[in-house]
């Protein structure tokens, strides 16, 4: 049953209160979870903030000259000799490493480390493949928020993939992540909208999002739609441990934005700090 932390989310908004939205101090929030939450529903919250461990992974692996975020878990100093560290991350971290570089981890082990990708109909690229991971170990969370909302952005980001090949005359199938109706109707249908209208309900904004031609513009659209989901997951949780997570999925929106534009910046945190009144207002209003 789920944990509720009506102090934690009561207090919410006095970390803003000396924050400035183009200093949009989030470490700050983590901490604050950090200290309140029960030590299981922290690392919801870790989980919730994979992403960013995934792509600090990524960078290291595959040696992209990015930013290191400290957004994610596990300290940069980890990244520094991944042969020694690597079993200090998560499972799907070993299994990409020990596959993408071909390295035995267990010093005991005298077997090659086995391809899970073999036997695949296609040649998949190696983000691809580390996703297709991801994705399936974030399946495995039994909390439903964690579980719902990973499977809301797979097949987000599915689509997203299916219509910038769509548009470029790329090939789908190889750039889509995991297996399933959704993926084959996106490989194969020449329908507008995939053939999915019935099953993903907005698939026809996001549709006229990707048509939008300024890029900012776009990408705020896109998380605005993120922004959305999450109030529908999070529709009559108000002081819950779902509650919490979809808050920090929000904060992220709005880090994001404040890195990117301040302008957008401003309205995510205008959003963040509304939909804080709304929690405290609609109790009182069903109480009456």
């Amino acid at each position: 049953m789920s944990q509720n932390y009506y102090y934690l989310v009561a207090g919410l908004p006095d970390l803003f209160l000396d924050q400035e939205t183009k200093d949009f101090n989030i470490e700050r929030i983590i901490e604050e979870f950090r200290e309140h939450l029960s030590p299981k529903d922290y690392e919801l919250i870790e989980f919730i903030n994979l992403p960013y461990d995934n792509e600090n992974f990524l960078n290291a692996v595959l040696k992209r000259k990015r930013e290191f975020s400290p957004m994610g878990k596990f300290g940069k100093e980890l990244y520094e000799d991944l042969n020694e560290n690597i079993s200090e991350f998560p499972k799907y971290f070993q299994e990409f490493y020990a596959n993408y570089t071909g390295k035995v981890l267990d010093e005991d082990a005298a077997e090659e480390p086995e391809d899970i990708f073999e036997g695949e109909r296609i040649e998949k690229g190696s983000e691809v493949r580390f996703n297709e991971l991801f994705f399936a170990y974030a399946g495995k969370n039994k909390n439903w928020f964690v579980n719902k909302w990973y499977s809301y952005l797979l097949e987000l980001q599915n689509i997203l993939t299916a219509i910038t090949c769509r548009n470029k005359g790329i090939e789908v199938e190889a750039h889509l992540v995991g297996k399933g109706e959704t993926q084959e109707s996106l490989a194969r249908s020449q329908a507008p909208d995939f053939g999915l209208k019935r099953d993903i309900d907005y698939i026809d904004r996001l549709i006229s999002i990707t048509e939008i031609p300024d890029i900012i513009d776009r990408e705020r659209r896109i998380d605005l739609l993120k922004w959305d989901m999450v109030n529908e997951l999070t529709l009559w949780e108000y002081f819950s441990t779902e509650f919490v997570l979809g808050f920090m999925v929000k904060a992220q929106i709005v880090y994001r934005w404040s890195k990117l534009d301040p302008k957008v910046g401003q309205e995510m945190f205008a959003k963040l700090m509304d939909d804080l009144r709304k929690t405290f207002a609609m109790p009182t209003e069903l109480s009456k």
